[in-house]
């Protein structure tokens, strides 16, 4: 009775995430080793999993995911997709807070939380690194019909003090107190070239395994180098789980009042936070500027109602706060490519 209470209670769990539309697909798993992403993947898309990793060539979807551990509790993930849907990957916290994620970003767009705006991708969110433990929910937009390639780490501290125990300090001073924090930085010049080498090796027909890991472990080396470095100059900005919920309120503030006018002093006093941590913390989860964000949103609004061909370039030009109509034609014409009349059903 248990059991089928059990498998009944995880029937409903996992029907409650198949929040598929017409755009987008919506993948839901607890944090943790990349056994958790691959079993949602199978589930929801479809492939298969393979003994190192998971591949899907069907239904319109081109993914491969790699998987290369050397030692227990350490995984090197290497992927490239190209799916036919937004893909919502929505990371529920594992509670463990010496467990650590590292994605870096090696081509493509992905967008932090901002539930599949995909026009937001203009105001530049590409190559990065995004470094967190167990405790730090996240969530993510992998636009349709974008190529991502992607490499990431996931390792214990236990591990990493068996093979880099000079790196351990680093970890702790990152999530002192065990804190659920996230930081963001970007790829070096170095580290660029040495994705550049791995994503070479993971075609070889020879020694592909070896090589792999070999390349994996000195990018990781370097990223760890690296990142001590930012800490020690005090130039790694982390985000607290608490930070990252307030600012998820700002973006749903500031884009449910597009036809307004943003003030960020105004703003940052409704929140009771600091006008200077706002423009940081906003910075390091959207990777864009608070103006910037607005000014996008914006254009998201007014391209919904011209393509609903019921509104005139006027009308949404002065909804939206546009004293002046050729103004508001030459900002959609900035961030949209195209000039509103263009979007306007015939």
């Amino acid at each position: 009775m248990f059991v089928m209470l059990k498998t009944l209670l995880y029937f409903r769990y996992k029907m409650n995430y198949m929040n598929k539309t017409k755009d987008q697909i919506i993948l839901s798993f607890q944090e943790g080793g990349i056994k958790n992403y691959l079993q949602e993947l199978e589930f929801k898309l479809g492939g298969e999993i393979i003994n190192n990793g998971y591949i899907n060539k069907k239904s319109g979807f081109d993914m491969k995911v790699s998987i290369y551990s050397f030692i227990n509790d350490f995984e090197l993930i290497v992927s490239e997709s190209t799916p036919p849907k937004d893909l919502i990957f929505d990371r529920i916290p594992d509670d463990r807070p010496n467990y650590y994620h590292i994605n870096i970003i090696k081509e493509g767009q992905v967008i932090q939380d901002f539930n599949s705006e995909q026009q937001f991708l203009q105001a530049g969110t590409p190559k990065g690194i995004f470094i967190y433990n167990g405790l730090f929910p996240l969530k993510s937009n992998f636009p349709a019909k974008v190529t991502l390639r992607s490499i990431a780490f996931k390792l214990s501290k236990k591990t990493l003090s068996q093979f880099m125990p000079e790196a351990v300090d680093i970890v702790d001073k990152l999530f002192e107190n065990d804190e659920p924090k996230g930081y963001h930085t970007h790829l070096s010049a170095e580290m660029d070239r040495m994705t550049d080498d791995l994503y070479h090796y993971e075609t070889a027909d020879f020694g592909r395994v070896p090589m792999v890991t070999s390349k994996g472990l000195a990018l990781f080396t370097v990223l760890m180098s690296s990142i001590k470095k930012l800490a020690d100059k005090d130039e790694l900005h982390g985000l607290h789980k608490d930070d990252y919920y307030r600012l998820l309120k700002i973006k749903d503030e500031i884009v449910s009042n597009v036809t307004s006018m943003i003030n960020i002093e105004t703003l940052a006093e409704q929140f009771a936070i600091s006008v200077s941590k706002l423009q940081r913390d906003f910075k390091t989860l959207f990777n864009c500027t608070v103006y910037q964000f607005f000014a996008h949103a914006k254009m998201d609004e007014a391209y919904r109602r011209l393509k609903s061909g019921n509104y005139s370039v006027t009308e949404v030009g002065y909804d939206l706060g546009y004293s002046s109509i050729s103004k508001f034609s030459e900002m959609f014409k900035k961030v949209k490519g195209i000039s509103p009349k263009e979007v306007i059903p015939v």
